[in-house]
């Protein structure tokens, strides 16, 4: 087993940006499906996946996949596995299940089946297992669709988007990893960055870590791969100690820059970026977004990345539009050349876009939560 298949989790809508993140982690292009992405390669690959993965959520270790007509059929053919390859004398595991279709049982029927022929499986093999549903040693990922099975090991644990840095929560937060995704798609390089209305500072903090090459999986104690007998822990923690050294200890020429209206949300931010160890790479600022251009400066040929209000849980629907076109137009005043915005509400921002001389170059559809929204990059 030199090589190995990875099934990793990744936002609807952004497998393409995730794409070519893991090609530039592992140097292997992977290939892209609507959630999730496939790619084969070594073990120290996982290393660099869990450790430096931005916009990824979980990485799987694929060990069996096949077609099946019941229940039974999956449980009979994953417990001709050789488990002994990874699993631990003694180790507790649990079977956690997706599915992706219509089927005539549910993911709790599938995780009493199959999981019992691996619990059987693992007995015949004298492994000793024990089923521990809460904070088990092994998480095995049973994932359907239609009438496929795929069985793999979950080497990330919670979703890789859950940085851990977060102490102060924002009632209207972006997912961390949507947020480096739209750092990425921005094309952000040397100019100056703002988010103009930032509330918990999620975007100006991933887009520190990215600049300063913060790796995000360092804000965990470790990974649950270093639970496999096929993963070394020694060699584990020395990439994670590579990527600590890589850090950037001095400031950049370029300002990375947050406000927000409300104060409460500025020192919530400024927590978070505490936690993150990233407070002094960014400047925050407490103005009402409509008017920067009044009191922030910044070097002409900037970006601004931003996820506004959408009229749903705190604003009202009826001033959406206003509110777009004048933070649009208090962005092209402060010499914003590129603004990336996620809403629902894209018609509108298109409309501020528009108004203020900003050319639609990019519409993407993401899926946030449950709500549909749309990535939109407007460019000079």
């Amino acid at each position: 087993m030199n090589e190995v298949e990875y099934l990793i989790t990744v936002n609807t809508g952004l497998s393409e940006v995730s794409a070519l993140e893991v090609e530039g982690l592992i140097g292997k292009k992977p290939i892209t499906y609507t959630n999730y992405l496939r790619v084969n390669g070594g073990y120290k690959d996982a290393y660099k996946l869990v450790i430096w993965g931005r916009t990824l959520h979980r990485v799987i270790l694929v060990l069996d996949e096949d077609y099946f007509d019941a229940l039974d059929d999956i449980g009979k053919k994953v417990s001709k596995l050789d488990y002994k390859l990874f699993y631990r004398n003694g180790s507790s595991f649990r079977l956690s299940t997706t599915r992706y279709g219509a089927h005539k049982f549910t993911s709790i029927d599938a995780n009493r089946v199959v999981g019992g022929y691996i619990f059987e499986s693992l007995k015949k093999l004298g492994l000793e297992p024990r089923v521990d549903l809460e904070n088990p040693d092994i998480e095995f990922v049973l994932r359907i669709i239609d009438d496929k099975y795929i069985l793999g090991i979950n080497l990330a644990g919670e979703g890789l988007h859950r940085r851990m840095y977060r102490v102060f929560n924002h009632p209207a937060s972006i997912k961390t990893s949507i947020a480096a995704s739209m750092i990425i798609l921005s094309g952000w390089c040397d100019e100056d960055l703002i988010d103009p209305m930032a509330g918990g500072g999620t975007i100006v903090i991933e887009a520190a870590m990215y600049k300063y090459r913060y790796a995000p999986g360092l804000y965990r104690a470790s990974h649950p791969l270093v639970k496999l007998k096929i993963f070394d822990y020694n060699e584990y923690m020395e990439f994670r100690e590579k990527a600590r050294s890589e850090r950037i200890t001095d400031r950049l020429p370029v300002n990375i820059i947050y406000n927000d209206i409300s104060r409460k949300y500025l020192e919530g931010a400024v927590a978070n970026a505490s936690s993150a160890g990233v407070d002094r790479l960014i400047t925050f600022f407490n103005y009402d977004a409509r008017r920067l251009d009044k009191y922030i400066k910044m070097r002409d040929g900037g970006i601004a990345i931003t996820n506004p209000p959408y009229g749903i849980r705190m604003t009202r629907m009826k001033v959406i539009p206003n509110m777009y076109r004048d933070i649009i137009s208090s962005l092209n005043e402060l010499g914003v050349k590129t603004v990336v915005s996620i809403t629902p509400r894209w018609r509108e921002m298109v409309e501020a876009y528009e108004e203020n001389g900003y050319r639609l170059n990019k519409r993407i559809t993401v899926l946030h939560g449950r709500l549909t929204t749309f990535i939109l990059i407007g460019e000079q």
